[in-house]
């Protein structure tokens, strides 16, 4: 399509130059067409060759002067870049020396000597390229000298570095020693602390075991208050068992309380306690079992004597040493302070020091001496409360000589971090120098490279004018030459392209590229008449294959029909099939190979017949097992006989047992009357055992107020023990001047002698306690009297339960046939349960496949296929 109308429009062109070739006058055309005549001579590239050479001629005249005017760019260019690059390499210059001063170290020094290193060589770079008389050549040389005054700096630098490096790590090794020292004040503080707590400990520990010891006398006390309070042993003991737990923790924890003069006690408090424990364990609460525990109990009263003087033992000693460690604590409380304050201050003088280190001048450094004076003021402070004189002088030897090597130090590295800044400020100002002088260079090279762009403009625009002319002239003539011949050619390629085939073809005679292009297009028109025939050619034997065609279908429809037919008879047999019906066969023949398709499916029912048959047989096994059924349901009835003749049995044996339980009935009457009698008896002891009481209760008066008293002295105790801890605290806060502690011990004094008092007062009480014992245990000895006439009345009671005992072992043996028939009735009843559940369950079974087989059997007609079987047979 594209090239079509191309075509159009080269001969709308040709028509148009042609028409005005006629409107021309005849001398004009004439001499064209004499211009062409001899051009057509020559082919297209020579003459295209001798109209663009005067072209081409202009354009080298333009390059040539471009180069000549590249050339003196390029020189500025070089020198400019050079300075250019002097400039950035002077501010990289810049930024690594600023980069040493901050972090001075091995790498950036390097890299400081590098950069310079490099710009030098760059600056000789550029004088070179300038020329010994070139423009600017003084303000280089100033750059130059200064780089080396420069890095004569930085050697300086470097050696003031390493000095402030060497007094750095001195002054941090004089820190490392303070620490050290620091480390023993607070490991010696520590120790003396420990010291102190220690005895605090081991009083209090005293204390606590006074408070155990005193706790365990109230209440070994408490216990015998409540046993004799209980009266009879019948509740004496059970009280007793509830407390048992209690005693054994307070033996426990009072094993370890004991003076050692005393530790026998603990185990016979111990042996004490496990006697309880057997005496309730044994579960007698006769009067025996009662004067054996109340002999027992009065043991406690020696254990209370023993309590209560090892608890005043202790109070005492815990007394003592409280006054001990109030002592001690005085002192260790100044020695702590001055031991904190001396690590205070050394941990300010480590921080201190750290600002120093960073910013390296007079006004960090005062504080550093200030707090060096400090820490002098305050060892000496210590040195006056501590009492280990040879750790001090140790301690003093070994800080003074740190705090006067820092003082030393630290004045030496101010001065040497002045002369580094000072010698930095210094090769700052040659940078900027440098920076002048270069600075200067690029702008006098700008001037230089503006004045010789000028000159280089004025003589590329001539050129340029000239070369454009020529080009105009040439392209005039060139056109002339070659339009109107290929305007001729295109509206003959046009027609052709139309389909007019008979289209004449001109200037195939000429010897340029146009001839060719005309024979060309004759050859083409000689393709499209010979591609016309081939056409015709195609569609004559398209007719032929559309014939072909129709034949195959014709077949393909015959054997459709052939399978259609085979699929409509396998359809009606699958139908027959479905509904049961096996009693048939696909009759007539099908054609090729569906004949075997109708060959199996007929061999299919032929098997499916005989499985049917196979299936009347499994029917007549079921009901064989029908029959067994009914053999077992026999065996079930005679079973069901012997269970009842069990049964009588069991009645028989069941009357035997109820003459027994009447034999046992009387007897129970006779032992009624005796238990009576007892009863008599035991209301006569119930008296003698209520004077007991009374005697009891007299006792219990006398405990109440033994416990009131013993109250009182545990009142004391536990407030002689405030007032201990009180005075400690006192003495401890005050030191020399605790008067209170005075005060506190005339209050201690007090309360002592209030619980002598209250002894002399537990000791008569106690023997008035002994007198009233003594009369209950007149009255314990009358209850024995009455108790052995009870014991005779229990043996009389004993002689008609072992009767009682006779008639039970009758009833034992009568029951053992009674449990005999029952076991055998039982197993018999076990097995025809599980023979009724096995016929139950095979009678289920058997019904269940006989119905499935029968419902199958009559889906299927095998009668009509036998009929049809016999009928071929004959």
């Amino acid at each position: 399509m594209e090239w079509s109308a191309d075509c159009g429009d080269d001969l709308r062109r040709s028509r148009y130059f042609e028409a005005a070739d006629t409107e021309r006058a005849p001398s004009s055309v004439g001499g064209s067409h004499l211009i062409d005549r001899i051009l057509s001579r020559f082919s297209i590239s020579t003459k295209v060759l001798a109209f663009v050479l005067p072209f081409v001629l202009s354009i080298t005249a333009v390059g040539l002067m471009g180069l000549y005017a590249s050339g003196l760019l390029q020189q500025r260019m070089e020198i400019s870049n050079g300075t250019m690059r002097s400039l950035n390499g002077f501010r990289n210059v810049n930024a690594a020396m600023t980069r040493f001063l901050d972090q001075t170290s091995e790498e950036t020094r390097t890299a400081v000597v590098s950069e310079l290193s490099t710009q030098q060589a760059t600056l000789n770079q550029n004088i070179a390229e300038i020329g010994t008389d070139g423009t600017g050549r003084n303000f280089l040389d100033e750059a130059i000298a200064g780089t080396g005054a420069v890095n004569e700096k930085i050697d300086t630098l470097w050696q003031l570095h390493e000095s402030e490096v060497a007094l750095a790590a001195a002054i941090q090794d004089h820190l490392k020693g303070l620490m050290a020292q620091q480390i023993r004040v607070s490991d010696e503080a520590q120790k003396l602390q420990r010291a102190v707590l220690g005895g605090e400990n081991d009083a209090k520990s005293a204390l606590k075991e006074a408070d155990r010891l005193s706790a365990a006398a109230g209440q070994l006390a408490e216990v015998s208050k409540g046993y004799f309070s209980a009266g009879l042993p019948e509740a004496q003991f059970p009280y007793l068992q509830t407390q048992v737990a209690e005693l054994v923790k307070t033996q426990r924890k009072i094993a370890n309380a004991l003076p050692a003069e005393h530790k026998g006690m603990g185990k016979e408090l111990q042996a004490a306690i496990n006697d309880i424990k057997k005496i309730i364990a044994a579960g007698d609460t006769s009067m025996d079992a009662g004067r054996a525990m109340g002999s027992i109990l009065a043991q406690f009263r020696g254990f209370q004597a023993i309590l209560t003087e090892s608890a005043a033992t202790k109070y005492a000693e815990s007394v003592q040493k409280f006054a001990a460690v109030e002592t001690g604590a005085v002192q260790a409380a100044d020695v702590l302070v001055g031991s904190r304050t001396l690590i205070a201050d050394v941990y300010d003088l480590r921080i201190m020091t750290a600002t120093f280190l960073n910013v390296k001048d007079d006004t960090t450094r005062e504080p550093i001496l200030r707090q060096i004076k400090l820490i002098g003021d305050n060892l000496a402070v210590l040195g006056g409360s501590i009492s280990d004189k040879a750790f001090y002088d140790s301690l003093t030897a070994a800080i003074t000589p740190l705090l006067a090597s820092l003082t030393a130090d630290t004045e030496a590295l101010v001065k040497t971090s002045a002369e580094r800044i000072a010698s930095f400020d210094e090769a700052s100002r040659t940078m900027d120098a440098i920076w002048a002088s270069l600075t200067s260079f690029a702008d006098l090279q700008k001037d230089v490279a503006g004045t010789e762009r000028q000159e280089a403009n004025r003589l590329s625009i001539g050129t340029m004018i000239a070369g454009v002319a020529l080009a105009v002239i040439g392209g005039i003539a060139l056109v002339m030459t070659l339009q109107r011949p290929i305007a001729r050619i295109t509206a003959t390629m046009q027609r052709l392209a139309e389909g007019d085939l008979e289209a004449g073809i001109a200037g195939d005679k000429r010897g340029d590229e146009i001839g060719a292009m005309a024979r060309a297009l004759a050859v083409f028109k000689t393709n499209a008449r010979t591609k016309l025939e081939i056409e015709s050619e195609r569609q004559r034997e398209q007719m032929e294959a559309e014939a072909e065609r129709r034949r195959n279908d014709e077949e393909k429809q015959a054997l459709d029909q052939q399978i259609e037919h085979a699929v409509g008879k396998l359809a009606q047999a699958l139908e027959r099939l479905a509904n049961g019906d096996i009693s048939f066969e696909i009759e007539g023949r099908f054609h090729g190979r569906l004949e075997q398709l109708r060959n199996d499916f007929n061999l299919s029912l032929a098997r499916l017949r005989d499985t049917m048959h196979q299936i009347s047989g499994n029917v007549d096994q079921i009901q064989n097992n029908g029959r067994q059924m009914a053999q077992s349901a026999l065996d079930l009835a005679r079973r069901t006989e012997q269970q009842a003749a069990s049964l009588e049995e069991t009645a028989a044996a069941v009357d035997e047992i109820t003459a027994a339980v009447r034999s046992s009935s009387e007897r129970a009457e006779m032992v009624n009357g005796v238990v009576r009698e007892a009863k008599k008896n035991a209301d006569e002891s119930a008296v003698v055992v209520g004077s007991a009481i009374s005697a009891m209760g007299r006792i219990e008066e006398a405990s109440a107020q033994i416990s009131n008293i013993i109250g009182v002295i545990d009142e004391i105790a536990f407030q002689t023990n405030l007032l201990a801890l009180n005075a400690g605290v006192e003495a401890a806060r005050a030191g020399e001047a605790g008067k209170g502690f005075a005060v506190v011990a005339q209050e201690v004094r007090e309360l002592a002698q209030r619980s002598a008092g209250a002894a002399k007062e537990i000791k008569a009480l106690i023997n008035r306690s002994a007198e009233e014992v003594a009369s209950g245990s007149t009255h314990v000895q009358q209850t024995g009297t009455v108790l052995s006439r009870i014991g005779t009345q229990i043996a009389t009671i004993s002689e008609h339960i072992e009767m009682i005992a006779e008639t039970s072992r009758e009833q034992s043996g009568a029951l053992h046939e009674v449990n005999g028939a029952v076991g055998r009735m039982d197993q018999m009843t076990q097995q025809n349960a599980a023979m009724v559940e096995e016929a139950t369950a095979a009678t289920q079974d058997l019904s269940a496949q006989t119905d499935a087989l029968r419902d199958l059997l009559q889906q299927f007609r095998i009668e009509a296929d036998r009929q049809h079987t016999a009928s071929r047979a004959a």
